[in-house]
């Protein structure tokens, strides 16, 4: 989720200062989306918003056939509607390990609890449901671009509901210390660590251990795991499970 965040902490000099965004070509949004109208609408809003040349493809191969198409500094996957197929969870997969490894980002009018966790578990680094507002759209994708993860509030509020009785008999606690508990919080709004360290005040390494911390206790192997494991098991108003100092 986006928080609190504000679009100065997305600067655009932090945005690009990642080696794999330099090349030939200024860094692009790449956008696929079979359906020419959508495409090109997206392609306007974002431009606009982001302050970034976007490129638009009706699907996978065409981009690859593109030499500009290399400039790609995030890649947004519309047009994922139905429930995520084995074939849809794949091509996400390949294109989340591209060689340059550009994170992806999913657009769909699917926002069931299913496909978004199939999405990222694939490798996506953020799922956008076709409603979210065009600023909080904008705003994920700066996030993305600086290394966090989106994950649209319903996946949490979902499972709010859902783990209620599981949680009552106190079989999810977890033992984090106040500190992790304090980076979990970041994690479940998709900050990166960059973000996290400022907003905590402690150094970029101090956050790495932190969050290796958390991802040993959960028994997961990356950050994008470790948010979908948390939002299973939020609690409480704050929508954090509790923590033992």
């Amino acid at each position: 989720m986006i928080g609190d965040a504000q679009d100065d902490i997305y600067a655009r000099d932090e945005i690009f200062s990642t080696a794999h965004l330099q090349g030939s070509f200024a860094p692009s949004v790449v956008i696929i989306e079979c359906r020419a109208l959508i495409r090109e609408c997206l392609a306007l809003c974002l431009q606009k918003k982001l302050g970034l040349p976007v490129l638009t493809y009706p699907d996978v191969q065409a981009w690859e056939r593109d030499p500009t198409g290399a400039s790609a500094c995030v890649i947004i996957l519309s047009g994922v509607d139905k429930q995520m197929d084995s074939e849809q969870a794949e091509l996400v997969q390949e294109l989340s390990h591209w060689e340059k490894e550009v994170p992806v980002i999913v657009f769909s009018d699917n926002e069931s609890r299913s496909q978004i966790a199939s999405s990222l578990r694939s490798g996506a680094k953020g799922y956008i449901p076709s409603d979210t507002p065009l600023e909080v759209v904008a705003g994920a994708i700066k996030l993305v671009l600086v290394g966090g993860v989106f994950v649209p509030p319903n996946l949490v509020m979902e499972t709010r509901q859902e783990s209620a009785p599981e949680r009552a008999s106190g079989e999810m606690k977890l033992d984090f210390t106040a500190r992790e508990n304090d980076v979990v919080r970041a994690l479940l709004k998709g900050k990166s660590n960059k973000v996290i360290a400022y907003e905590l005040s402690m150094s970029e390494s101090s956050v790495k251990v932190h969050i290796r911390n958390v991802m040993r206790k959960l028994q997961v192997r990356n950050r994008t795991e470790a948010v979908i494991k948390i939002a299973d098991i939020v609690r409480g108003e704050d929508g954090l499970a509790p923590y033992c100092a």
